[in-house]
Parts: C-alpha cells; structure tokens; sequence
C-alpha cells in the first residue's frame, strides 16, 4: 500500500515487515525483448529493433491480487540489474524507486537536459515506464505524413496491454471491501510504475506502518481513474505530458483543484454517482446524439489526436479526465460518458487488446451499416454441453483407434443410452446457429453430419429434406474421396453391403441418387442393382422402408461417428417424423448390454423445434412422447434463452466496433425493444441505420444515435413489422422476385427457377434474386436459393394481399405444368401438386384442367406410397378428389377408382380406420367388376388381420374373396373331408422331389400370383384362430403350384401342408421331409417369404423331429432376415414369437431372453401386430414372474381368467392357449395348484379342430402334472381321464423325438405311480426323468423333476435324499436365471 506519510531518515532503519511502498507493476508480454530464461546467470541483451505485426503474440497472464501477500511482502529499496529475480526476471542496472515525499510529481518533474542526450540503445527489464516510454519513442516513433501524425501500430497495441495491466491492477482494490483503497491517488504517477518481463506478472504494495485504510472522499475510485488516465495520456502520446491544467498535486485530504480551462456547459451537467455504485446501475439523463469526445473535453481529445494517438483510445482517455466526483467540483464537471467505473475502463482495453483491428486501430470503415458478426453469443455453455453428449454418444472400436484399453472400457461402460439433444427457444433465439456451430466444432473433429432443416410452406416430395442431407453426405465423401488419397469409401460400401440386400439399396437409389455413385464402382455392379420397384407388392410398407434408412443410417456411422441434425422439427411432416421416430426407437432398443455390440450408439441426434409452436403440431407431440419413452435413450433438452441486456450490449459493440462502455445506453433501449432476441436484435439495429437513427460519422469516427425517438419507437408486431417494412423499401421487381420465390417455400432449385424464370412479365427472377441476396435476404449455392430465415420467408408472404399471391401461385403453376408437357421429375411433380393445393380447387375452373390436376395428384399420391409417406399420399388424394365433378364415376371412372381405392390404402396405413372404411364402400359401391373391387378387398383383408378385431368375421370375409376368385372351399369343412382332401395331396406329391419341384416352371399368371397372395393371407388367418379351413387352404396353394408353377409363395405352401399332415395324421416323418423339399423353393425365389418358411418349418414341424434348441437359431435369422430385408410383416413377427416360446420352454437364460422378449414385443405394437403383441403378453409375463426377484410387484394374479374367456369368444385361441400354457408352467414351478383348478378344468382339454400348435405339447406336460396332483387329492376321475391322456399323447411323440419328450414323459409317469402308490417304479421314473432332462439339456425341467422328486421322497421319509434333489433344483434354477424361485428355495431351506 502507498502511504501517505513518509519518514525518509527512517528507510534505512526499516524492518523488513515495514516495507517501503513499492512501484506499480504492469505486466507487459513482449517477445520482442524477451531473452534466453533459460540462462539465469546473463543479462538481457540489448533489444533490436521492434517486430511490426498485425497482432503481437503478447498475452496477459495477470495473476489474482491477494491482500495476504503485500502484507508478507519483503521491504526493497531498489531493484538489483545484476541478479535473477526469485521469480526468474533478469535484471539490468539498478534502478531506484522514486520516494513520494522527496520527489517532486511528474507534472513538476523538469527533464534533466542530458536525459534524452543520448538515443536509447537497450533496455533492460524491469524498467520504469518512462523509460519504457522514451525507448519506444526513439525505436518505433509516430510517423508523419500529409494526414498528420500517426501512431505505431506495435507500439500502439503494447501500450495498451499495458495500460490493460495497469487498470487490472488498480481495479482489484474495488472488487471487494477487505482489498478497497489501498493505494493513494498521488501515488499513482508515471514514476511509480515498472514494466516487467512477460514471463511473470505481479504488483506488490507494502506499507511502513502495515496497511491502512484510506479517506474515501480523498480516494475514490473516480478519483484513481483520473489519475490513471494521466499515466495513460502520456503512455499512448509517448511521452508528452498532459496539459498543465491536470498537473496539480493531489492533496493528502481536501479536494482537488483544477484549472478554469476545463469547462463543462451547464446544459452537459450530470447528476453526481454515488461512488459505490457500477457503470451498470448508474442512471444518467439521455441526451441526443451524444458523442463520447462532445464538450470541452474535447481539447483533451484533440490533443491526442495531434499526437497520433486512435480515435478509440483518445474517447477512453478524454473520458477517464473527465472524473469529477469530489463534493466541490462533483456536479460541475460529471458527464454521461465518463469512464468513471475501473470494470468499464478494463472492459475498454480488453476489447481494444484482443481486436485491435475492430476496436483499436483507426480502421477505415466502408460502411455506415451495423456489422453483425457470423458468430455465436453467449451460447457457450450450451455448445459445450452439446459437445459433452456427442462424445458420451460416440464409442472407441477396438482396433480402430490408437486408444488406451483402460479408456476404451471406460467408454465402453457408458455406452448405455442413445443420446438425443432437444433444443428448444422461440423463433430467432438462435437456435440454428447453436446447431451449426455444433456441426462446424464436431466436424473438426472428424464426425459426419445428416443436417435436415423442414419447410412450413411448401410440401415436397416425401422425405425428401432426410434424403436431401443423405444426398449431400454421400456428395462430400465423395468428393473426399477424390481429394484425399488417404481417404477410401471401401470400409463404408462394405458396411452398407453387410447391411442391406440388393431390393433395398435398388430402392434407396431412386431416394438418394448419390447412394448409387457410391456403390457403383463399374457398370456391372450398377446393373446388378439396378431393379424396379415392385408396385404391385401392395406396397413398400412404412415400416420397410424405415427399416432401410435405419440400416443405412447405422452403416456409415459404424467407424465415423455421425450427427443427425433435425432443424425446425415443429415444421416437419408426417412421414418424417414417424422415419425419425422408428430410428431413435431402433437406436435404443439395440444397444447392446455387451461393449462389443455398442457401434449401433455411434451416432448423436439433435432436434430443435420452436416451443410456443408444439401445440400446433399434434405430429411432434406424439413422436416427442415416444422418444422420451423410448428404452436406453437418453433426452437432454436445452432451452435456449433470449439474451440479457449485457450479451446483447456486447452484440451490437462488436456491429458497431465501439465499445460496450459507450454503447451501453443504445443496448439497454434495444434490449427493451427486443428483449433479447437475437434475429430481432439484428433486423432492428438494420433499421435504426434506414431510418437515421443510428448514424455512423466518417469525419469523427463516432457513432451518433437518438436515443429519445429510438425508445419512442412502437413496434407492435415486433420482427415481422420490421421486415416488411425493409421488404417494402425494395425495387418492385426485387420484392416480386422474392414474393415469386416464397410461393415455393423457404427454397427452391435452380432447375425450377430455371423454368418459371420469365413467367411473370418480363421480371427476370434469377437477376432479381441475385440483388435480394446481396441485401442478405436470401442465399445461393450452386443449387437453389433459399431464404436466410424463415421470418424473412413469412414477411415476403405476407408482403402481398392474398389475391395477388394466388394469382402469381396460379401463374407458377400453369408455367411449371406447360414447360413439363406433364413429364416432371418428382421433385417438380410435388411442387406443382403443392401449389394446386395452396391455390384450392374452388379457383380452378374448367373441366380439362381440374381432370389433368387430378391425375397429377394421383401420379403423386401414388409415389408418395411407395415412399411409406401416408400422409402426404393422402392429401394429394383428398385434394384429387375434390377436383372431380358431379357424376364423375360415369365421366372418369378410372381416375375415380384409382383415386379412392389409393385413398382406402393410404388411411388404412395412418390407421384411419373410418375414411378407409368410406373409400372401401366406395369402391365397392361403385366399381363395375369384382377386380375392379379386389384391391380395395385385399386392404380390407390385411387391416382385419394385422389389427385381429374380430378373426372370424376376417376369415368369413376371406372365403369370400377367394370365391369370387374361383377357389372353391367347403362350406362346413368336417374331419373326412379334411382327411380325404390331405390324402389324394399326399398321393400327388408322392413321386416329388427336390429336384422336379425346383424345375416347375415359374406361374406367370397375375391373376393365380393374386390368388396365391390372398391364399397366404387368409391361412394365416385361420392358422391364428385355429379354424379348420387352415390346411384346406393349404391343399389349394399346394395344387395352384402344381397346376400354373412355383411362385415366391410355394414354399409357404409346402410349409403349411407339411404341417397339415403333421396335426392330422401325426406323420412327422413326412412332414418333415416335406418340409424341407419346400425349403428347396427358397433357391428358385428371393427370399422375400423366408420368414414365412421358417415360421412354419422351423416353428411348427421339423422340431417333433430335431432337437427343439436346433431349430431356435433358424427362427432368429427369419426375424433377422425380415428385418433386413423389412418385409417383416406378420410372419416375420411369428418368427419372434415362434423363438420366444420354443426358447423359454428348452430352458434358455431368462434374463437374455427377456429381454429379447421385450424388443420383439415392442417392435410388433409399434408395426400395430395386435395379434403378435398378445401373443408375446403371456410369455413376457412368465418371464417377469420367474425371473423377477421376492422383492418385486407381487404377480399371483398376472394372468386373469376372464382375459382368457375375452380372447376364446373372439376366437383368438392360439392367444388363449398361450395364456394357458405359460400359467400352467409358472404354478407348477412355484407349486401353487390351487389357482388352477379353475382355469385348468375349463380349457385343459385339446381341440378337436383338425390343427395343433406345438405349444400343446406343454399344455399336455404341465396339465398332466397338475391332473395327477389333483386326482391325488380327491381322486376325481377327470382328472385322471385327462392325465392319462397326456401320458399317452407323450408316449406318442417320444417315438417320433427321444430328445424333446422323454424327459416329460418319464415324469408324468413317476406321477402317475406316485398317484398309485407305486413308490418303487415311481422312484425310478423320478431318476429317469431328472437324468433324460440333464442329458437333453432342459435345465428347467431338470428343476421341476428334481423338486417333484423331493417332495415323493420326503413323503417317503428319505430326508438325506430329499435334501440332497432340493440342492440340486436350487442350482438347476439358478442356472435358468428363475431369481425369485431361487429366492423362495432359499428361505425355505433356512
């Protein structure tokens, strides 16, 4: 601390806690006079002449100021040149500090005559400023020319570090009040400051009697900013003094005393600030046009200028003199640009240090406009969270990365969630720039990026903006590919490839063209996958295609991590959402648990979507709920905020290139206009400048404002007001062209612009446009032109009434419609059906154009189903209807029924089931023969059958549909019939083999092709409710083929006849070899049905053969092939179903396979199976009930036997059955018999229906152990009759399969004796049976047999025994994973 008495005949005396006062000292990072540290024992040598740079590398490196360490501070009297510094400065010659009292202030201060002799040749470090001062002023002096003197931009930019480091220093002692004035105001001279070496930065004050607290009144810190502004002036002139009017001494105590020369007009006067008090809450009346230099001042300004010093610093300097803020003179000489506040003075020069172009040098401005910088403000936070979750997002393949095996299980363990960003905000928050900024930080780092940003306006072609950013991502990697001989797209096509089969990549080509270019590398590839799309396969279903952009999607984010950018999801359509929706879902649903499946997580997804606007989109509501419900996905979502009046005081600074200091008052009333919006901050700052509210002066480098008419300004309908008053100021044919161009949306291609670019006169729209996006209103790439925001896009429409818009709507389409004679690519084609529905049918008039308008909306309506996008297809429609006449299926009657059975197909698909239904019956109603009716038929067929409402009432209607097709079926199918139908079959296919049923020729009737479809369909049906009419179907399928050849069908045929011959006649030997000659077919045909064919061969025939665990990895690769091919359907779905029974009952894993259970339950509500989603509801029960712990949901009850009843009177009995057989699994495991008797006595016995599943099988095990368990009890002979029966049956099929029935069968009968009293062949039964189940690997039943062996053989009185087969059950169930049994046992055997 600086003191403000001083005994010098004392100094010698001193003890070393009572040290001297110390100079000042800045810090000063020059590597132009830095020398070798590294040597401590040299001087400094003699520095060279100044390196002039644009920028200096002189960072400040200012450590905290702490009170604690000037009270430890060491007394010096003056500093050693020939010793190294304890910090590691060198010092020179000595240099003595100057006393206070002894001295005379450097306004008195008279240069000694030789001081300035000799031209300073070196200077050592540290060094006092003057000296400093006096080098640089010899060695990089001002330069004069006929524009006067001007500074030294080197030295320009050190002076102000310096003064930066200076006004750090001194501001420190305000930040808190243990660290406030400790310094004196007189103190605070040229004299008393030392310049150190960059290397270290420190300032100590020490005082002879220990630190004192100063008279505020004497020593405020307006009082410091004054004297630091002295130092200042003569650091930037270099040297000169200030005037003499600021060089009287600064009293101990009083006020300060001035000279009358400076002189404040009374009408500049301020009201005084109370010194504890920021720049930031200090209130001053507004003046106009006030200029930082205005009053007298100024002299002080123009003496700056003279001496070459910026125009920037010349304001900081001029208003740091300007401090007045003693009693006397405190009202007189305030005024409301004072730098009275050391944040604000330190804020100056930061500025000024870091842009030195923007806000130091005198740089020539060529316009008079705002500036706003392309950069993100104040999003910092924001932006590094978003990094954090791209990284958690990402994960290191081994051997791919030069990664640390520690760190890759590191990231491998956190690999749980798919993360998934939301960003939401009001319009013009920035939230595209936060996710551009995102992609430009990510892209640095390697990531590819998927950006998509929706249109509100136009509707284009389906999915077209998530195939755009494929299109675009392809395109840069090829260009990579070509520039970058280090890169190779080999690892990529070898993914994709993996990924998707040769149909769908033939199909995501008419998608995404550039997909092709990276596929095909020669001609033949391109053949090779060049195939059409199959129109006449129904359709290419939402799900399908789905499941194409999520393979593709997952495959080239495998070895590069990728960013899937969604912008403005509050805007996007049906289609899209529901594509987006499917992938979160599939990226969650496969993260594997194990680290080595983790690359399905190698993508981030980020969505921004306005939140005032989410009400209006019910679409975006639903697929936001069902991605925050989405299993292991992780949803962050970030709001961003509209920004403070400080942020956006620092925006419109750097517009501006003036400091914030000064643009403080501007900001605040802006931020009042505003409130902080950061598009809105822009569009007005623009506008004060048009209306000469914000004016920039080139002869005073100020900027001048208004602040009184700028707060009067009205704006009531905030941004949109402003932008159409900035429109309207355009050239008409300028405003034309851009209202031309928001007819189309937010963009539109060259290509269209092309054709319509001379439709409205003689305006020439590319050149007006050209002129638009000079004014920053549009942008244009090599591409299309597309508006810079899209309140831009909505001022331009609504720069125009509405009838001159449909007017220019109305003129863009008959151009668009003329210049393509009809033959349009399909972008066009959905620009033009998008312009037919904006203008509406109402104000188009005549016959031939609303019929040619129809027909292009079917031709779109028809694309956009191929495309799964419904609900696009379904506006075209509607809008196509609404063009035909009264009397129109007399007139049109093909575009009619093209137009309403698309419509019944299109709302089936949304699930619309009402408006289906309407175009069904008008079709129906109206069609002039039953194939005009038959695909109408056909969507009726597969909606009753994927939503299982009523299966009889489908079936019913099924029959009927093939009767009219010419099948002839049974109208009461009895046993004989059924019998003696499946015999002559057996008998025709008797001499068949492999070979001649692989050389049948190919059905090429389209008519039996339909058949053979609506035949499948039906028998699936039938097969689900276990109608009779399941293997008459079969036999037809089966001579269809044999009569008009094979068909991608056939082999479903072989497969479900198979099976006829298996429940009817118990031939498993046939069937069996039957159905794998239908195998054979698979060769002949795609593969398309395999999931169809294992369902059926795998699921339900071979396994009465082959061991049940060998048939389970064919049932996986039926799903697995469905859903890579996503032809999925309902078989696809039975594969799954098939897996998961047959898995649970051989006794696999239960927690594995719960949770395989789960992803396939989820995935068949999602593609709306209702049937399929029952059906995996019981299993995923027994799971859950097994698997689950004590300390979970009690499940007594977790099948209830009025569901059963519910699904039996629907006729929904494979579902009923299932219920059944998985209760009676899970009482028997847990012994609860009593909860049984009911359910077991209704529906134990076997149909009589002519079909069996093989679920049965366990129906008939488990239902034989609870008929003995009760005829034990109470000896009732119908339990007895049924349990007989399921020995039987056992004995039957253990012939035919030793493997998967002898364990069962050896204990039924251990029961059956036990029953009996026939202990001693029981016993052996037991053992037989707790072996046969070892040996066969059924570890499940091995623990049923074992506790059922202990329970006899307690009864016995073999408690050794008992206990020994009560041990090996508890580890037989905790090898199955049954926890909560295991649990039970435990607490049992305590």
């Amino acid at each position: 601390m600086f003191s403000t008495k001083r005994n010098s005949q004392s100094d010698a005396a001193e003890e070393p806690k009572n040290a001297v006062w110390e100079s000042l000292i800045a810090d000063l990072s020059d590597d132009t006079y830095g020398g070798d540290e590294s040597d401590d024992n040299e001087t400094l040598p003699a520095a060279g002449p100044a390196v002039h740079n644009d920028v200096l590398p002189l960072p400040l490196m200012v450590s905290g100021f702490a009170v604690d360490e000037m009270e430890q501070a060491k007394p010096i009297n003056s500093l050693s040149l020939n010793k190294t510094h304890s910090n590691g400065l060198l010092f020179g010659n000595k240099l003595s500090f100057i006393d206070s009292t002894s001295s005379s202030t450097h306004s008195s201060r008279q240069p000694d005559a030789n001081e300035f002799a000799t031209k300073a040749t070196a200077l050592n470090y540290p060094a006092m400023l003057r000296d400093w001062i006096n080098y640089h002023a010899e060695n990089t002096p001002a330069t004069v020319n006929y524009m006067g003197k001007k500074m030294d931009r080197d030295y320009c930019l050190l002076a102000t570090k310096v003064a930066l480091s200076l006004s750090k220093k001194l501001g420190r002692q305000f930040e808190t009040e243990e660290s406030r004035l400790c310094i004196e105001c007189k103190d605070i001279t040229v004299d008393n400051v030392v310049v150190t070496n960059a290397q270290d930065v420190d300032a100590k004050f020490s005082e002879s009697n220990g630190v004192q607290q100063i008279s505020t009144s004497n020593n405020s810190e307006r009082r410091q900013i004054l004297a630091l502004g002295l130092i200042l002036y003569e650091l930037f002139t270099q040297g000169s003094l200030p005037p003499p009017s600021f060089s009287q001494p600064f009293p101990s105590s009083g006020g300060l005393s001035f000279a009358s020369s400076l002189r404040i007009s009374d009408d500049e006067r301020g009201d005084r600030v109370d010194d504890n008090k920021s720049a930031e809450t200090a209130q001053f009346p507004r003046r106009q046009r006030r200029r930082c230099d205005e009053g007298k001042e100024k002299s002080v300004a123009t003496m700056l200028q003279l001496a070459g010093v910026p125009s920037s610093l010349c304001r900081l300097v001029s208003d740091m003199l300007s401090n007045r803020d003693d009693a006397e003179f405190g009202s007189l000489f305030q005024y409301d640009k004072s730098a009275f506040c050391f944040t604000d003075v330190i804020l100056d020069l930061e500025q000024k240090a870091e842009k030195p172009v923007d806000f130091l040098w005198d740089t020539v401005r060529l316009s008079a406009k705002p500036t706003i910088r392309n950069k993100l403000y104040f999003r910092e936070k924001e932006l590094d969270q978003g990094i954090a979750l791209a990284e958690r997002a990402t994960y290191y393949p081994r051997g791919r990365m030069n990664v640390e095996e520690d760190e890759i299980r590191l990231r491998e363990d956190s690999l749980t969630k798919q993360e998934v960003l939301l960003i939401t905000g009001h319009s013009g928050s920035g939230k595209s720039s936060l996710v551009k900024e995102l992609i430009g930080q990510l892209a640095k780092n390697g990531w590819d990026y998927l950006h998509c940003k929706f249109d509100q306006v136009a509707r284009r072609k389906p999915l077209s903006t998530i195939t755009s950013a494929f299109d675009h991502l392809f395109s840069s990697l090829l260009t990579k590919e070509k520039t970058q001989e280090s890169f190779s797209l080999e690892s990529i096509r070898a993914s994709i490839l993996q990924s998707l089969d040769e149909e769908s990549l033939s199909i995501l080509f008419q998608f995404i063209p550039k997909l092709r270019r990276v596929m095909t590398i020669d001609d033949s590839l391109q053949q090779q996958f060049d195939f059409m799309f199959d129109a006449c396969d129904m359709i290419a279903s939402k799900c399908r295609m789905h499941q194409w952009f999520y393979l593709l999607l997952t495959s080239i984010s495998r070895d590069t991590p990728v960013l899937l950018s969604l912008d403005d999801l509050h805007w996007a359509d049906t289609a899209s959402l529901d594509l987006i929706t499917f992938i979160v879902d599939e990226m969650g649903a496969n993260i594997a648990e194990d680290a080595s499946n983790a690359e399905s997580t190698n993508l981030f997804i980020v969505g921004t979507f306005r939140s005032n606007e989410i009400e209006n989109s019910k679409g975006l509501q639903n697929c936001l709920q069902h991605i925050q419900g989405c299993c292991n996905v992780s949803v962050t979502e970030m709001a961003v905020q509209d920004l403070s009046s400080s942020d956006v005081n620092l925006m419109i600074s750097e517009a501006l290139c003036y400091s914030q200091r000064l643009t403080r008052s501007l900001a605040d009333i802006v931020f009042q206009k505003t409130t902080g919006n950061p598009f809105f901050v822009k569009e007005f700052l623009h506008d004060l400048t048009v209306e000469n509210l914000l004016v920039y002066s080139f002869s005073q480098r100020t900027w001048e404002w208004n602040e009184d008419l700028i707060e009067s300004r009205t704006i009531s309908d905030g941004v949109a007001e402003i932008l159409i008053r900035k429109l309207m100021r355009l050239p008409k044919d300028q405003l034309l062209g851009l209202t031309m161009l928001s007819c189309f949306g937010s963009e539109v291609s060259l290509e269209v612009l092309n054709l319509v670019k001379n439709s409205y006169g003689h305006l020439d729209i590319m050149q007006s446009l050209d002129c638009v996006a000079q004014a920053g209103l549009v942008k244009r790439t090599d591409e299309k032109y597309c508006f810079v925001h899209d309140m831009i896009l909505h001022s331009a429409q609504a720069a125009v009434d509405e009838n001159e818009r449909n007017s220019m709507m109305k003129g863009l389409l008959q151009t668009l419609v003329v210049r393509t004679s009809g033959n349009c690519d399909d972008a066009i084609l959905f620009i033009i059906v998008d312009l037919i529905s904006r203008i509406g049918s109402c104000r188009i008039h005549g016959a031939e154009s609303r019929l040619l308008y129809a027909n292009l909306n079917l031709t779109a309506a028809t694309k956009a189903i191929q495309a799964a996008d419904f609900a696009s297809a379904s506006t075209c429609i509607e809008c196509g209807i609404s063009l035909l006449d009264q009397g129109h299926w007399e007139r049109s009657y093909r575009l009619s029924l093209e137009l309403f059975t698309h419509s019944a197909l299109a709302e089936w698909a949304q699930g619309n089931t009402e408006r289906m239904t309407k175009s069904i019956d008008e079709v129906f109603n109206n069609a002039k023969s039953f194939d005009d009716k038959l695909r109408a038929a056909e969507i009726k067929l597969d909606y009753e059958g994927m939503t299982g409402t009523n299966l009889f009432e489908a079936n019913a209607f099924g029959f009927h549909v093939l009767e009219q097709l010419g099948v002839n079926l049974p109208s009461s199918p009895e046993n004989e019939v059924i019998v003696q139908e499946l015999l002559d079959t057996k008998q025709r296919l008797s001499g068949l083999s492999k070979s001649s049923l692989k050389s049948l020729p190919i059905m090429s009737d389209l008519k039996k092709i339909q058949t053979m479809a609506i035949l499948e369909n039906v028998m699936i049906r039938c097969y689900q409710s276990q109608s009779k009419y399941f293997p008459i179907i079969a036999i037809r399928m089966v001579r269809i083929t044999l009569q008009y050849g094979s068909s991608k069908y056939s082999a479903v045929a072989f497969a479900a006849i198979a099976l006829s011959f298996v429940t009817v006649f118990g031939d498993f030997t046939g069937g069996s070899a039957l159905a794998r000659m239908g195998l054979s077919l698979l060769d002949v045909h795609n593969n398309r049905l395999l999931p169809d064919v294992h369902a059926l061969t795998y699921g339900a025939v071979i396994l009465w053969k082959d061991p049940i665990q060998s048939v389970l990895p064919h049932l996986l690769d039926g799903y697995r092939i469905a859903e890579k091919s996503g032809y999925i359907g309902s078989t696809g779905h039975a594969c799954a179903m098939f897996y998961s029974y047959r898995a649970f009952f051989s006794g696999s894993e239960l927690s594995s396979l719960g949770k395989e259970v789960a992803l396939f339950m989820r995935k068949s509500e999602r593609d709306k199976r209702k049937v399929m989603s029952l059906s995996f509801l019981p299993i995923s029960k027994g799971i859950s009930y097994i698997g689950g712990s004590t300390t979970s949901q009690d499940t007594n009850d977790f099948i209830e036997e009025e569901d059963m009843d519910q699904f039996n009177n629907n006729h929904e009995f494979a579902v009923c059955e299932c219920f059944l057989v998985v209760k009676l699994c899970c009482d028997v495991v847990f012994r609860r018999f009593d909860a049984l008797k009911s359910i077991a006595r209704k529906y134990i016995d076997c149909r009589a229906n002519g079909i069996a599943q093989y679920v049965n099988i366990h129906r008939y095990f488990y239902g034989g152990l609870v008929s003995l368990h009760f005829y034990r009890e109470n000896r009732d002979q119908f339990w007895l009759d049924r349990a007989t029966h399921a020995i039987s049956m056992m004995e039957t099929w253990a012939a035919e399969s030793v493997w998967n029935f002898e364990n069962k069968l050896y204990l039924l009968q251990a029961e059956y004796h036990y029953a009996f009293d026939e202990m001693e062949d029981a016993a052996t039964k037991y053992r037989l049976a707790i072996e046969s189940s070892q040996k066969h690997r059924f570890v499940h039943e091995e623990a049923v047999a074992c506790e059922q062996a202990a329970a006899f053989h307690m009864e016995m009185g073999n408690k050794d025994l008992a206990d020994e087969l009560m041990k090996r059950a508890l580890k037989c169930y905790q090898a199955w994973g049954a926890e909560k049994k295991v649990d039970l046992l435990l607490e049992m055997m305590k």
